[in-house]
This record gives structure tokens, C-alpha cells and sequence, in this order.
């Protein structure tokens, strides 16, 4: 046992003493898909969006997991808050699979935003947020 910060810490191999033998991934990529435009009107097909954004992201890290709608608002350009529930897609990365697939990523996210009338459309990687607010043309 070792000391960090005052506390303890175990070092241990947790996929040894668990018996995971397919890797460790350090790095998860999330996305944000909305149920609403940037005026609040229901899209009307965010599960086709949620199912592409799993496949697209299982392909390349080899799963992907959706969490149940949560709730969540966002300030738009007038200054009111648009109330949605977003669907959280997450995927945990493989590799340089990912890295390699960056322009398919980049126009799922980009037509995301495009065909549905979005202000922005939210990412995270590497505990870090960011917004896609300008959509590369069709």
C-alpha cells in the first residue's frame, strides 16, 4: 500500500485479480444527441440519430452505450434556455481506430447538427467539453 495526497492507495492489478484479459481503454469520446432544434421543437427522430451514433462508434471502438434521456438546457443566441432531452452516447476507444476515422466521425457529428436544425452540438474527450456551433456545408 502506498501513499498519494495523504490517502491511501492500493496498487493492484485490478484486470488480473478481475480476470479481464481484452485491454484497458483509457480514453472515452461522448456525444450529446438532442431531441430538440435550436428553436425547441422536437426533432421527431433522435433514435435514428442515437442508433447511427452506436454504430458508428461500435465500428470503431468496438462498442458504444447509450444512456436513458436525461434532462439538460442550453442557452440559445436569444438568450432563452432551450429544455431538451438529450440522449448520451458514449464509447470508450480501441487503438488508433478511432484517430484514423476522424473525417467519419466529423460529418456524423456536422450532419447531426446540420439536419437537425441544431445551435451546437456537444462532445466530450478527454475531460473536455466542447460545441460545434458552424456546420461543414452538405
Amino acid at each position: 500500500m502506498a501513499e498519494q495526497n495523504g490517502q491511501d492507495r492500493i496498487d493492484i492489478d485490478l484486470a488480473a485479480a478481475l480476470g479481464a484479459d481484452a485491454g484497458v481503454s483509457a480514453q472515452c469520446f461522448t456525444v450529446y444527441i438532442p431531441n430538440k432544434d435550436r428553436n425547441g421543437h422536437e426533432i421527431g427522430n433522435q433514435r435514428k440519430w442515437v442508433l447511427e451514433a452506436i454504430q458508428l462508434l461500435s465500428n470503431l471502438n468496438g462498442g458504444a452505450t447509450a444512456m436513458p434521456p436525461v434532462e439538460g438546457g442550453w442557452l440559445a443566441d436569444d438568450g432563452n434556455i432551450v429544455w431538451e432531452n438529450p440522449v448520451v452516447v458514449y464509447s470508450f476507444l480501441l487503438g488508433d481506430r478511432f484517430l484514423q476515422n476522424l473525417p467519419r466521425v466529423r460529418e456524423f457529428l456536422h450532419r447531426l447538427g446540420r439536419e437537425t436544425n441544431q445551435g451546437e452540438i456537444a462532445f466530450e474527450f478527454a475531460d473536455r467539453f466542447y460545441r460545434i456551433r458552424t456546420f461543414d456545408p452538405a
